[in-house]
């Protein structure tokens, strides 16, 4: 999907890639495409929520 220009680097293609790198225990790529797809809408409701998430990610990562 990276090759789409449709969707490569929209908000949502992180936010999913965040999920299911979080439910495989890669929780440092999930923060970051977390913060990254926050940081990609203009929404600012989406940016809370995806910025919780990010939250939620890191206070489960190990130091």
């Amino acid at each position: 999907m990276d090759g789409d220009e449709r969707v490569a680097g929209h908000h949502r293609l992180l936010s999913v890639r965040a999920h299911l790198l979080k439910k495989t225990g890669d929780t440092a790529g999930a923060y970051e495409r977390y913060r990254r797809a926050a940081k990609s809408t203009a929404s600012i409701a989406e940016r809370r929520y995806l910025e919780s998430r990010a939250s939620r990610v890191a206070a489960r990562r190990p130091d």
